[in-house]
């Protein structure tokens, strides 16, 4: 049985920007597409002696329209994406992110929106999208959205048609994948990973490795060596960046890149982390795709 693509859903520009990418990545990867809104009831402390509680009655009106909402957005994605083997749209009880690391066990891939529905404007990242990118298991994809020209925040999105699920994304798989790379066992999965999506996309990889100014250390024909099946028929290019500043370099470099992954940790990263400088520098300021490769317990 493949496994499949998960995605995080919640009406969210944000969210539905990361369901249209998830929706490309389980096509390429021939396999399902499970979109997943989860809920968390408020607890109320103090019902009142006899008859129904109004908050019991309140979450079940909230219930029924999240099914409605997420019925909707699998829709749109089946109308949009025919190619698509299976989608599966459905609530899950718990918290979103919560919800999302226990799934992303068993999945493929697992996407998120940079921002759920209730973020505050300034922040780059949500809430939701940090936990799932440092506690996932497997690769975990952070996607911001693509707005049209001029536009500078999010806007209403249409879950109800086919074109609505489409969205304004241009080309938004153009370019190489970009992988960050420095030897260590992390960024060996970060390039196994990586290398697959090249393939798949039929583009080319680009291999980065941003070391400190004055160190020496060339660590990319090593990598490359060991890599070597992973690599085989997709065009490689090369880079060794000696840097001030190790993440806005990465940061830099992804603003040419359909995909840019990197390792959850790298090397000389403190054991206890969970998110090395770089992968949290890329999840917070890196542009388009940034996608976080952790070990997998499956």
């Amino acid at each position: 049985m493949i496994a499949p693509v998960v995605v995080g859903v919640d009406g969210s520009p944000s969210s539905l920007a990361a369901a249209r990418y998830a929706a490309r990545l389980a096509v390429r990867r021939q396999t399902s597409l499970d979109c997943v809104l989860a809920y968390q009831p408020a607890v109320y402390a103090y019902p009142p002696m006899g008859g129904m509680d109004p908050g019991v009655l309140a979450d079940d009106q909230v219930r029924e329209d999240l099914d409605r909402m997420v019925a909707h957005i699998g829709d749109g994605l089946r109308d949009a994406y025919p190619e698509l083997t299976e989608v599966t749209a459905r609530q899950v009880p718990g918290g979103p992110a919560a919800a999302l690391i226990e799934l992303s066990r068993e999945a493929a891939v697992t996407v998120v929106g940079s921002r759920g529905v209730g973020g505050f404007e300034q922040l780059l990242l949500g809430s939701v999208s940090s936990q799932v990118a440092a506690h996932g298991q497997g690769p975990v994809i952070v996607v911001r959205p693509v707005l049209p020209e001029g536009d500078t925040a999010e806007g209403d999105t249409d879950t109800d048609t086919a074109e609505g699920m489409a969205g304004v994304d241009p080309d938004p798989d153009a370019g190489p994948v970009l992988v960050g790379v420095d030897g260590s066992a992390e960024s060996q999965a970060a390039l196994r990973f990586a290398a697959e999506e090249a393939q798949l996309r039929r583009t080319s990889l680009v291999l980065v490795h941003a070391r400190p100014e004055g160190d020496d250390v060339d660590v990319l024909d090593e990598v490359l060596e060991q890599a070597a099946a992973e690599v085989a028929g997709i065009p490689v290019e090369k880079r060794i960046v000696s840097s001030k500043n190790v993440e806005d370099t990465m940061i830099e470099a992804a603003r040419s890149a359909g995909l840019t992954v990197v390792g959850c940790r790298g090397r000389g990263g403190f054991t206890g982390a969970l998110l090395g400088s770089v992968s949290r520098a890329l999840t917070h300021h890196g542009s388009g795709a940034i996608g976080v490769v952790h070990k997998h317990d499956r």
